[in-house]
Formats: C-alpha cells, sequence, structure tokens
C-alpha cells in the first residue's frame, strides 16, 4: 500500500545518487537505492520528462523522488507502507 504526497523535498546527491532528503523539516539518509526510472512527458500533460528513484531510507521507509529532467525541484511523490 502507498500514500501519495507530491511535496517538495530537499536532495544531497553522492556521485548523481540521492544521499539524503530532507522532508517536513526532517533529514533521511538513503540507504539504499532500489530503483531508477525516467517518465517521459505527454503532450496532453505537462510536457515534462522525470527522472524517479525509489530509495530506502534508514529506519526503513521505502519513497518514490523525482526530479524533472534537467533539474528543478525535487518531491516525494509516493511512500510505500
Amino acid at each position: 500500500m502507498t500514500k501519495r504526497y507530491d511535496e517538495q523535498v530537499t536532495v544531497e546527491r553522492d556521485s548523481g545518487m540521492p544521499a539524503a532528503f530532507l522532508w517536513r523539516g526532517r533529514r533521511f539518509e538513503v540507504r539504499d537505492v532500489i530503483g531508477r526510472w525516467r517518465i517521459e512527458g505527454q503532450w496532453w500533460e505537462d510536457g515534462r520528462d522525470r527522472e524517479y528513484w525509489r530509495v530506502e531510507a534508514k529506519g526503513g521507509a521505502v519513497v518514490d523522488l523525482y526530479q524533472d529532467r534537467g533539474g528543478g525541484m525535487w518531491h516525494l511523490e509516493r511512500l510505500w507502507d
């Protein structure tokens, strides 16, 4: 089961991969990168390409983070139970 948030976060990177993220005033260290994928925007939507990272944070939380390709703000899209 998941819960969708789509909230802005700050991500720290190490060698191009997320190493930690700041969400709701709390810092979470990334323990493992579970997956990475890209979604190409569709003309009928917002048209933006996004790069997603599914990560496991220290403590066991699994989240999906995304960033619009070409830079931009990071978002925490989903928290997995």
